[in-house]
């Protein structure tokens, strides 16, 4: 058969027809390593611990950092990914803010910064101008004169020109005559203790006004600000989001996936920072054979219910990866973990095998 057959055939109804009567699923249950995103997310211990900080901070509404630690390929990704989604389908997006952030590729405080304020959008400065235009005590809890007198402007002319020369502001653009004569500042954003302080005042005002109970701020992939910085700016990066922390001693939860290298290093480079990521949860590697095929079940089983529910009806349930070969791939994988004096076996490793062995099935179906 050739290639033009084989794709018209794989793209037919009858194709996935064929797989679902076969083995339950209408496609490979098993992400390539390629794919980052779009896991389901297996429930492990570490679940409980990351959700009792979760319903702690909801409950008194004081800053947590919490770091996630494992190497590379253990699931800290989807790890912060379960949370995000969890989060966001259960609270109030009006008084709670989800800022997902990517240490990678913007090496710099300023990209940040810059998607926290962006996040809160002029929506929010809308509302907090509708809310400080009834209730003017909280502008005095703002430290800065600037912020002061730019939330006093917007409590007495909340116009689209006023929030908008209020967002640039607080993005760190060039001061301009305009911004003056709107807001009534006088200095740009543009030193990390000038934006920091920014942000606590906005963060302060709006939880007192009664608009915004807390930021949930995810940061992944923190360990390749190692590989891109040097290390003078990289110490600016890391006192920057100590910074953060030791501004905003309420209504923050900061979640930070990093590799145990690159935090050993960071406290090395700023041991001021260890205080603050005493809060660790440690994603593991696969040790166990047994995990191994708990893990494979898994998402199989999740990609059969998937099937199901849109197909309404039960599918075949004949393995797409055969037992004895999938004990085979994790002995070896488990091989090459012991010589590289790694413990365990990587998840991305096992899943990317288990993709391989199921696309193979599928093929020959």
């Amino acid at each position: 058969m050739s290639l033009r057959e084989r794709l018209a055939e794989s793209q037919g109804a009858d194709f996935t027809d064929r797989l679902y009567q076969r083995f339950g699923l209408v496609e490979n249950p098993f992400p390539a390593a390629s794919q980052t995103s779009g896991h389901p997310h297996w429930p492990t211990p570490q679940d409980t611990e990351a959700e009792d900080r979760i319903v702690t901070f909801l409950d008194d509404g004081k800053s947590q950092v919490v770091v996630v630690e494992g190497t590379q390929g253990v699931g800290k990704t989807n790890f912060l990914n379960h949370f995000e989604a969890e989060i966001r389908s259960v609270l109030n997006e009006d008084r709670y803010y989800m800022v997902r952030y990517l240490a990678d590729p913007e090496p710099s405080f300023d990209g940040m910064t810059r998607r926290l304020f962006e996040e809160l959008g002029i929506d929010h400065l809308e509302k907090l101008s509708e809310a400080l235009a009834k209730k003017s005590a909280p502008i005095r809890e703002a430290r800065s004169r600037d912020m002061q007198e730019a939330l006093r402007r917007l409590a007495n002319d909340s116009s689209q020109e006023n929030l908008s020369a209020m967002m640039e502001w607080l993005l760190g653009l060039r001061l301009l005559k305009s911004h003056r004569a709107a807001i009534g500042v006088q200095f740009r954003l543009d030193t990390v203790e000038s934006k920091v302080s920014a942000l606590r005042d906005l963060v302060q005002v709006s939880g007192s006004a009664g608009i915004l109970d807390g930021i949930f701020l995810l940061l992944d992939e923190l360990e390749k600000q190692g590989g891109v910085l040097t290390p003078r700016p990289l110490v600016r990066y890391l006192s920057a989001i100590r910074s953060i922390v030791d501004a905003l001693p309420s209504r923050l939860f900061l979640m930070m996936g990093v590799t145990p290298d690159a935090l050993r290093r960071y406290h090395e480079m700023l041991p001021a920072l260890r205080g603050r990521l005493q809060n660790q949860i440690t994603l593991s590697s696969l040790e166990d054979e047994d995990d191994a095929l708990k893990l494979k079940d898994f998402y199989i089983d999740t990609a059969r219910k998937t099937a199901r529910s849109e197909h309404n009806r039960e599918g075949g349930q004949e393995d797409v990866v055969k037992l004895n070969k999938v004990k085979k791939r994790f002995a070896t994988l488990l091989e090459q973990a012991e010589r590289r004096g790694d413990k365990g076996v990587r998840q991305r490793e096992f899943l990317h095998q288990l993709h391989l062995l199921a696309e193979k099935a599928i093929r020959s179906s």
